[in-house]
């Protein structure tokens, strides 16, 4: 038969059938305490068995009960209608020893204690200016890492290694990861995941991954969970951030440095440089005041020297001007005589070379009726010079005239 109901009607008897249900009433429900936290007044834990796992509410009371302890509660099974979720309600709690799980987790922490994986892991650098997230791409722990570094120090790279983060097969991949980023180009490596329950960490607890961790040649922060969550994998890290975003923080103390450092360096130099600038000032001054104390000492003395100087050459020059003077009117004097001597003899011999020019001149000889002849441009001295049919040239004193010889009569030498 088909019948009609609310959400309300229907959590409203689920919570009846809860109610009248003897056997969910003073029980005693044990297992491992898989989280513990606490309200202002109460305390709430999450106690598993293998696979399964159920919430549980001390109301008023604040009981001191540590994760991974094996307790027996005594209380009843409640059903909250509003919520429609089941939550054991207990009055009292015995401890019954150590969880069967957190029992081997403890071995493997102490075995790999044992095996040195916990001391001597590399160190972040003084600087980092590049990181590697292995996480999950689409999570918020990555977000809030990339936030918190790039809201200081932008110029931080980060690239994502994207790995799963919980669930079957998580660690090894993150553990390969690991393993390939090892010949990578970076400052550190950020395992990170947000937080969770125990079970959403057992990745992070994984002996291959762990191992991993361990012997990474590479700096590893390790960001999982919650600052209270610790995994083997914080313990093989070189360096636990509680969460993403503290691991930012710890990346930007690294960073900043780079910044911090420079302007330190640039404060020094500034303040070397002005230090030195001032020294070189005053050097300056000093050189400059001595330098015109000096040179105006010595133009002064320079002054008076060529002052004296001047004088005495004033005097000497004028004495000896006047003894040149007096020594040059007297050698004008007999320079003119001398010249004057000179003068009346080279006329008389210019005289009488002129006129023994004149009567050796060929144009007075032509001008009185004579002729000179000239036979291809040179002037013919003689009837030896000329021959039978020759053309000359006949040289007059107002011009000249051409001739052909057609015979020719030479004296008899004698």
């Amino acid at each position: 038969m088909n019948r009609q109901m609310t959400v309300s009607q229907l959590s409203r008897y689920i919570k009846g059938v809860f109610e009248d249900e003897e056997l969910l009433h003073d029980i005693t429900l044990s297992g491992e305490v898989a989280e513990v936290s606490y309200s202002e007044r109460h305390t709430f834990l999450v106690l598993s068995d293998g696979a399964f796992s159920v919430r549980c509410v001390h109301f008023s009371s604040r009981d001191k009960i540590e994760k991974g302890a094996f307790i027996a509660l005594r209380g009843s099974v409640n059903f909250y209608d509003k919520r429609n979720s089941v939550t054991f309600t207990y009055s009292e709690f015995f401890s019954q020893g150590v969880g069967d799980k957190n029992t081997k987790l403890m071995q493997l922490k102490q075995k790999l204690c044992d095996q040195g994986y916990f001391t001597d892991r590399p160190q972040l650098p003084k600087y980092i200016v590049r990181v590697v997230a292995v996480t999950s791409p689409d999570g918020a722990a990555i977000r809030d890492f990339i936030r918190v570094v790039h809201d200081e120090n932008q110029f931080v790279v980060i690239e994502v290694y994207p790995v799963k983060v919980q669930g079957e097969g998580a660690a090894a991949r993150m553990a390969d990861a690991i393993a390939k980023l090892q010949s990578y180009n970076t400052d550190a490596i950020v395992l990170c995941r947000g937080g969770g329950s125990d079970e959403d960490l057992d990745a992070f607890n994984d002996e291959q991954l762990a191992v991993a961790v361990a012997t990474s040649r590479i700096p590893i922060i390790s960001a999982v969970g919650h600052e209270v969550d610790y995994t083997l994998c914080d313990y093989c890290a070189g360096t636990r951030a509680g969460t993403p975003s503290i691991a930012g923080q710890v990346v930007n103390a690294h960073a900043g440095r780079i910044v911090a450092d420079l302007a330190t360096y640039m404060s020094a130099i500034k303040s070397c440089m002005e230090s030195k600038y001032q020294r070189n000032v005053l050097r300056l001054n000093r050189l400059g005041k001595a330098t015109t104390y000096a040179a105006t000492k010595r133009i002064s003395r320079q002054y008076g020297l060529l002052r004296s100087t001047a004088i005495e050459l004033r005097h000497s020059a004028s004495n000896r001007l006047q003894s040149f003077a007096a020594s040059t009117a007297d050698y004008a004097a007999r320079m003119k005589s001398a010249l004057a001597v000179r003068y009346m003899a080279s006329r008389a011999k210019t005289d009488k070379l002129t006129a023994l020019l004149s009567a050796l001149d060929p144009h007075r000889i032509i001008k009185v009726g004579y002729a000179a002849v000239a036979k291809r441009g040179k002037r013919i001295s003689g009837a030896a010079g000329l021959d039978l049919g020759d053309d000359i040239d006949l040289i007059f004193s107002d011009g000249t005239a051409t001739a052909h010889i057609t015979a020719v009569k030479r004296n008899a030498k004698e």
